[in-house]
């Protein structure tokens, strides 16, 4: 994974001199070099590898890149209430969650997000452009957001963009492996002062909110999923309210969908676009 994300970074940087701001590149570069010191370094440790000594030589790595990306971040105001508590991508080096795009954690005690430039996602996009991969649902959000398990656009929320905000997106998204169907989760974006934030949360609606046809099904299905008591339960509301909710979305096509799930997302993206 390690060599991959060395070889991707290469050869993708001098394309994107000029779309990245220099503390961007020189982030990168340390993250490049970062990841090629610690991958030799994981390689010429004899066997049995002692991964207590790893771990703490991957803690300072980690430590090194978060330091340099607060940097990096430092001429913009984190949104009002807000704090770093962590870094992505953890691990730095040497494990699955490799290719997470780098980021800083945030926190404001109710929202969780993430933060990086426009810059770096768009060199983690490979060089698309990432308001244009953001509205087009172009991108992995496992990877963005360092998610426990794959993540899967299910169907536009209705959110304004908040002034001074570029741009802001909600989602309601299908989250887990195999047989989830039913959307339970939230993911917003907000780009503003050449920042890019993420935040993936478990949907929520007021039982005043459930006033269209596809907010009563979801909000009556969750309710069932959420207090069932077995796997068998929760398969069977999958395989028909999943397909159920399709269809609802598929009839209003072009409608705002979900408008209670999307007073939901709008709190989150102004929590993120506030001063």
């Amino acid at each position: 994974m390690c060599r991959i994300l060395v070889v991707f970074l290469t050869l993708v940087a001098a394309p994107l001199a000029q779309a990245q701001t220099p503390e961007d590149r020189a982030y990168v570069a340390a993250r490049e070099q970062a990841v090629a010191a610690l991958e030799a370094r994981y390689k010429s440790l004899p066997p049995p590898i002692d991964e207590t000594a790893w771990a703490r030589e991957e803690r300072t790595a980690e430590s090194e890149l978060k330091a340099r990306l607060q940097g990096v971040l430092a001429r913009f105001p984190l949104p009002k209430g807000f704090s770093v508590i962590g870094f992505h991508p953890d691990p730095v080096c040497c494990g699955t969650a490799a290719g997470t795009l780098d980021s800083l954690v945030l926190s404001n005690g109710r929202v969780r997000a993430v933060v990086t430039t426009e810059g770096i996602l768009q060199l983690w996009l490979g060089g698309r452009d990432p308001r244009a991969a953001l509205e087009g649902d172009d991108v992995g959000y496992l990877r963005a957001l360092n998610a426990d398990a794959p993540v899967r656009v299910f169907a536009p929320l209705p959110v304004a963009r908040p002034p001074g905000a570029d741009l802001a997106i909600g989602r309601l998204v299908v989250k887990g492996r195999g047989f989830t169907r039913l959307p339970l989760h939230i993911v917003v974006a907000v780009v503003r002062n050449g920042l890019v934030y993420l935040s993936l949360f478990p949907a929520s609606l007021e039982p005043a909110d459930a006033t269209t046809p596809c907010d009563v099904l979801w909000s009556e299905a969750s309710e069932r999923y959420r207090s069932a008591d077995d796997l068998d339960t929760r398969r069977n509301i999958n395989a028909t309210t999943g397909e159920q909710l399709e269809r609802c979305v598929k009839a209003r096509a072009g409608e705002p969908l979900f408008p209670g799930l999307g007073r939901r997302a709008q709190r989150t993206v102004n929590a993120l676009a506030a001063d």
